[in-house]
């Protein structure tokens, strides 16, 4: 991974430590709220994103659909676990951005709940205003050269 590389600036590798940490903070967060994290067992993630296993809300894209009316990015990825019938097995989230603006491990858990809430509501456009609510916390850019 770049990040690890001896001759990456400081900050480089930092930032790469700082996403994979948020990450799996996240993916731990997420999993504690009840939701089925791919590869779990093998410690969540080692990079800058993981997935959900999907099957339970529709599928990856009806599940990222669900979630853009709350405020959140995510999209549907192929798993290699059992498939969803006219969708994708998995959720793919990804942590890059979120740590740009600032994200850490604390706040993780705000995050996961309402991302939890999302999924499982029947109007998930209801909790948009309280997403932007929490993006508006993060108003500047960290680690950029």
């Amino acid at each position: 991974m770049f990040c690890e590389r001896p001759d990456a600036p400081n900050f480089v590798r930092d930032l790469g430590r700082r996403i994979i940490s948020v990450a799996r903070a996240l993916a731990e967060a997420l999993q504690a709220h009840g939701l089925p994290v791919f590869a779990r067992e093998r410690g969540f993630t080692n990079s800058h994103q993981f997935a959900l296993e999907a099957a339970a809300f529709g599928g990856g894209q009806a599940a990222a659909k669900k979630l853009r009316q709350a405020g959140f990015l995510a999209c549907g990825i192929g798993l290699p676990i059992a498939p969803v019938e006219g969708d994708l097995n998995g959720l793919r989230i990804g942590t890059p951005e979120l740590v740009r603006i600032g994200v850490t491990e604390s706040d993780v858990g705000e995050i996961a709940d309402l991302f939890t809430r999302a999924l499982s509501s029947n109007d998930p456009a209801s909790l948009a205003p309280e997403t932007a609510a929490l993006r508006a916390r993060f108003d500047r850019l960290h680690y950029i050269s």
